[in-house]
């Protein structure tokens, strides 16, 4: 499979849609994950700040501030890390352009805290639950770590319906619990 195929033909899809049609369906991909179980009976969701190309879930945070929210941030280093952020206020824009937590405002939280984490993509299957992202292997390579702590937990690949796709996953590639579109889980 080429992964780089498949990243542009996805992008192709998402590039098609309008902005209000990616507010509507990120409002219903919200919708959605909130009324699962693992969702309500979660006390620590990691998520991540929408690039343009990437449904919005900060309806989902801002109606749920009873929760520890872990937002995602890239270092130096080109690792991904989580922050506790309370408030849209702790968000800054990041090296890449979009918002990511304040390192100064935002104490680092550890894999081993959550229940639930929201996984943005490029593509998902939802056959074999597989995941292509942009590349890079943040997700990846964190979730390694998340998953092979001792605490269970629901990953959830989050993503607009159009980007549901056949993939191949490679050796590396970490397998989701779910995935969640505007339409519902996949």
């Amino acid at each position: 499979m080429d992964k780089r195929a498949v990243r542009r033909d996805c992008f192709s899809k998402i590039n098609s849609l309008s902005p209000a049609e990616k507010e509507t369906h990120s409002c219903a991909i919200a919708r959605h994950i909130g009324e699962t179980k693992q969702f309500r009976d979660s006390k620590c969701v990691f998520t991540y700040c929408a690039m343009p190309s990437e449904p919005d879930l900060s309806q989902l945070f801002r109606d749920n501030e009873n929760k520890i929210w872990g937002f995602s941030r890239i270092g130096k280093d080109a690792r991904i890390s989580f922050h506790h952020v309370q408030s849209p206020d702790d968000l800054i824009e990041g090296s890449f352009g979009f918002l990511e937590p304040d390192p100064e405002r935002c104490p680092l939280l550890s894999a081993s805290k959550p229940d639930l984490i929201l996984v943005p993509g490029v593509g998902f299957d939802p056959g074999n639950l597989a995941r292509v992202g942009r590349g890079k292997g943040h997700y990846d390579r964190y979730l390694q770590s998340a998953i092979f702590s001792e605490t269970e937990r629901s990953i959830f690949g989050i993503c607009f319906s159009i980007q549901c796709t056949n993939l191949i996953p490679d050796s590396h590639d970490m397998p989701m619990s779910a995935i969640y579109t505007e339409l519902g889980r996949a």
